[in-house]
């Protein structure tokens, strides 16, 4: 139950946390403007990050207590923990890229731009 747990966090934390950022940003884009100041646009986009990175290493730490080896062709169960696994690998640097991308505009543009 814990493991299946903490894999399906590990590969779906990324695009949720993403998700959410991108939705509070775009909800606070207004304030921002108003006031000139960018510092919550700063903080969320920190905070997702870190999340993102913190699912990465979640899922890493799942797949290297499953044995660090890529899945096989043969069936079971060990071989869908490993795919989940790395797939949550895989998506949470994804995803961690793609905040970071989306985190560049508001370093380089001004609150209103």
């Amino acid at each position: 139950m814990t493991r299946d747990f903490l894999l399906w966090t590990g590969l779906l934390a990324g695009p949720i946390v993403w998700l959410v950022s991108f939705e509070a940003n775009f909800a606070l884009a207004p304030w921002a403007c108003l006031f000139q100041a960018k510092f919550a646009l700063y903080l969320i986009s920190l905070v997702a990050l870190l999340l993102a990175a913190s699912s990465g290493i979640l899922a890493w730490r799942q797949w290297s207590a499953l044995g660090r080896e890529l899945p096989g062709d043969g069936g079971g169960g060990l071989p869908r923990l490993r795919v989940m696994a790395i797939g949550g690998v895989l998506l949470s640097a994804m995803f961690f890229l793609v905040i970071l991308a989306q985190a560049i505009p508001e370093v380089v543009l001004g609150a209103c731009e």
